[in-house]
């Protein structure tokens, strides 16, 4: 625990984002108490007592306490109660691992995994499609940095850092799902309680120092096209608060760490062929 939490402090410190974009948890000494009450609460009215016993017996829940639940939700920034229904198929599926498994300990082991992904399968058809083409988009644009960085010289410039944050869980970081960053362009795929996917992306300021004029205007036209398009309402640009040459040599450090960072080399005029560093 005390190694996630250095983790999560240093990843803060280097991926700044305006308090409005944070899309996380409000700070667990704050909401802990009221949330763990709801985790119980939701468990009790669908007939699971505090002892993890599932019986016919539902609590049916007052005027008073639903609308208590619900401004816990607001304060944690849920916009949908699907999340009664995620909290009720977690500990279904858990009690056939663990038959011992009562509410307390649920809750631990739930606020230890949660990820906005697990929303996703709850989710409307229609949300369900629109994530299917933000990922899309995201998966496009991955692709074109990868086929500038083929054209570059410098092994630095064909460097990029691939982050997979979808098994890294925990209240701190419930949004981001993967971010790929190279030293002249970066963007990441993030999952908000809505269950909604979006992009956010950033520009190095020194672009045309790094890869060239020709290389930048195709850039341009295609990060233009990309942000004025069918997905402008789902990709904003986030400002990195720091170097961007520092912030990837930070990140480079991390590959050495963490396993969910990943740097790779592209090869010049290449494709197909990638070698992992």
């Amino acid at each position: 625990m005390i190694g996630n939490r250095f983790y999560d402090k240093i990843h803060n410190w280097l991926l700044p984002v305006p308090e409005q974009q944070c899309d996380v948890f409000p700070p667990l000494h704050h909401y802990s108490t009221p949330f763990k009450k709801l985790i119980i609460d939701y468990l009790a009215w669908n007939g699971i007592d505090k002892k993890g016993n599932i019986t016919s017996n539902k609590v049916y829940p007052t005027r008073m306490e639903i609308l208590e639940n619900r401004t816990i939700l607001r304060k944690c920034g849920f916009t949908t109660a699907d999340i009664e229904k995620l909290i009720v198929l977690e500990f279904l599926d858990m009690k056939r691992n663990i038959p011992d498994l009562d509410s307390e300990m649920f809750v631990s082991i739930f606020e230890e995994n949660y990820h906005n992904l697990k929303l996703v399968k709850l989710t409307t058809l229609e949300a369900q499609k629109s994530n299917e083409t933000t990922k899309w988009h995201y998966d496009n644009i991955k692709g074109f940095l990868i086929e500038i960085q083929g054209y570059l010289e410098a092994k630095h410039l064909r460097t990029r850092i691939e982050c997979d944050f979808s098994e890294t869980r925990n209240w701190y970081n419930t949004a981001k799902v993967e971010e790929f960053v190279t030293p002249f362009a970066k963007i990441g795929l993030n999952c908000n309680k809505s269950a909604r996917f979006s992009i956010n992306y950033f520009i190095n300021p020194h672009l045309r120092e790094l890869i060239g004029e020709s290389l930048v205007d195709n850039l341009e036209k295609r990060f233009n096209e990309f942000i004025t398009g069918e997905m402008k309402d789902h990709v904003k640009m986030i400002p990195l608060n720091r170097r961007y040459d520092r912030y990837f040599e930070e990140l480079l450090r991390f590959t050495r760490t963490f396993p969910n960072y990943k740097a790779v080399i592209t090869d010049k005029n290449s494709l197909e062929i990638e070698r992992q560093t």
